[in-house]
């Protein structure tokens, strides 16, 4: 028996509609955007959930929303802590990749390689 989906608030309705948009867009279901943009209440998504999901994408669904639910439990304010708020820098894929891999093979977060790498040269430029 599957486990049965549930939204806790308005607000993983909405991101639960962003998240099914994101998936027909990206090809991985076939259902229509006018059918989405329909929803509207909870019962309604849990029926399209219910109804139109198979089991992988129900689990994909529930990850995504508790990795969603995660990231908005750790902003102490609706702008979010400077230690944990999403920022964009433009890098080149080769840069990003390399990023990623040192980070990952050190166990640390890229935020904590950056600041590791270029602490002392910061100090010196900094003053």
């Amino acid at each position: 028996m599957k486990k049965q989906f549930q939204l806790r608030s308005r607000k993983e309705v909405h991101w639960t509609r962003q998240w099914l948009l994101g998936q027909i867009q990206g090809g991985r279901l076939s259902l229509r955007y006018q059918l989405i943009e329909l929803l509207d209440t909870a019962e309604q998504v849990q029926q399209l959930v219910d109804q139109q999901l198979d089991s992988e994408s129900r689990t994909r669904l529930q990850k995504a929303l508790s990795a969603r639910r995660a990231r908005e439990a750790a902003l102490p304010t609706r702008k979010g802590a400077p230690s944990t708020r999403m920022v964009r820098t433009e890098v080149t894929a080769l840069a990003r990749e390399m990023l990623h891999t040192v980070a990952a093979s050190r166990g640390v977060t890229t935020s904590e390689l950056i600041t590791k790498l270029l602490e002392d040269e910061y100090g010196r430029v900094a003053r």
